[in-house]
């Protein structure tokens, strides 16, 4: 993995306009001009966090070509979408203009869990604006489990005078971390990895509390989504990725029975410093 001279310490932060509002975004580039001429990659993050999650990894991946990470409509500090349920489609329709604002003709693809999903609607939505792309955890559901989905994992925390949506803001981040899906707490779904680490466990929870009544229009478009019938209809190449830890990774052959010529890895952790680098280099392998 090339390396220039100097990257910054942290990513730059703007914001850019589209019709539903600003959209917020975090990005970062290398310093040398071989290095940015390579095809931006967009990436996109997980519910119901923001860009700030990607932190790592984006920095990682601005070190090779410029890289940048918006914050889901609704979440962080991106404008939500109209309607009460917007589809996927809408989505990666309002990322593919965000890219128009940004002067972006094509870039490559990374999406976790949320994100991936988006993304997948984004190359099929305009294929000749998509490279390649990284998808980092697909939730693949059942029919027999998306009305529970749907009516049990995300529902939007609305203030009250008692400030009780600060408290089940915590606890919905924190039981995702023992628990998946994290309203299934039995020993069945046990994650077994321990408590999420406090910093962490405080910077989910005020990303959450930030978009307190809308964070769940996106996970819902998600529980709707249908990779059976989506999936084979990608035609850009297809990296499919889900860290060791991730119970969403065992969706990965099946995912991969339906893309032509997709690839896999399953790497180790992808979110310490050291974690990061190595998602990166082998993201940065892949797209070339």
């Amino acid at each position: 993995m090339n390396t220039p001279a100097s990257v910054p310490a942290g990513p730059e932060r703007a914001f850019l306009r589209v019709r539903e509002g600003l959209i917020h975004y975090r990005h970062a580039a290398p310093g040398s001009e071989a290095a940015a001429a390579a095809r931006p990659v967009w990436m996109m993050h997980a519910s119901p966090a923001s860009s700030r999650s990607l932190e790592a990894l984006l920095m990682a991946m601005g070190r090779t070509r410029r890289a940048i990470a918006p914050d889901t409509p609704g979440n962080g500090d991106s404008a939500p979408l109209s309607g009460h349920a917007p589809a996927l489609g809408d989505y990666a329709d309002t990322f593919l203009r965000s890219m128009d604002a940004l002067g972006i003709e094509r870039a490559d693809l990374y999406g976790y869990h949320t994100g991936a999903h988006i993304a997948i609607e984004m190359a099929i939505l305009r294929p000749d604006r998509i490279g390649s792309l990284v998808l980092d955890g697909l939730l693949w559901l059942e029919d027999s489990e998306r009305a529970d989905y749907l009516a049990e994992y995300a529902q939007p925390l609305v203030p009250d005078a008692q400030g009780t949506q600060v408290f089940r803001a915590l606890q919905f981040i924190r039981d995702q971390a023992w628990f998946f899906p994290h309203f299934r707490r039995d020993a069945a779904h046990n994650l077994g990895g321990g408590a999420m680490p406090p910093a962490l466990l405080h910077a989910l929870t005020v990303d959450l509390l930030k978009a307190a009544e809308t964070y769940h229009l996106a996970y819902h478009a998600v529980f709707r989504h249908r990779l059976e019938e989506r999936l084979p209809l990608l035609r850009r190449p297809v990296l499919l990725l889900g860290d060791e830890g991730d119970p969403t990774r065992h969706s990965i052959p099946r995912a991969a029975a339906l893309i032509e010529g997709a690839r896999t890895a399953v790497p180790g952790e992808g979110w310490s410093p050291q974690g990061a680098a190595a998602k990166a280099a082998l993201i940065s392998s892949f797209l070339g």
